[in-house]
């Protein structure tokens, strides 16, 4: 498993203001990838892929409200 941390330059967050923030990588090497990104405005996003071709999307604003909570099925 290998992770990776990286600091991005501001961007727009999820709440609608410019923040700056990390994004955090996650792969097993068997097809399971994590993005994680963590805005300093305390925004938060995840990006997740499995095995099976699934993904999971969430979006979370700095006040806690998930504004998209997402399931897609692969095969």
């Amino acid at each position: 498993m290998t992770s990776t941390l990286t600091r991005f330059e501001p961007r727009l967050a999820p709440c609608g203001s410019q923040a700056d923030g990390e994004q955090v990588v996650t792969e097993d090497l068997q097809g399971l990838i994590t993005r994680d990104l963590r805005f300093s405005c305390g925004c938060q996003t995840h990006h997740e892929e499995y095995h099976d071709g699934s993904v999971h999307n969430q979006v979370v604003n700095h006040r806690g409200r998930v504004l998209v909570d997402e399931e897609l099925r692969g095969e």
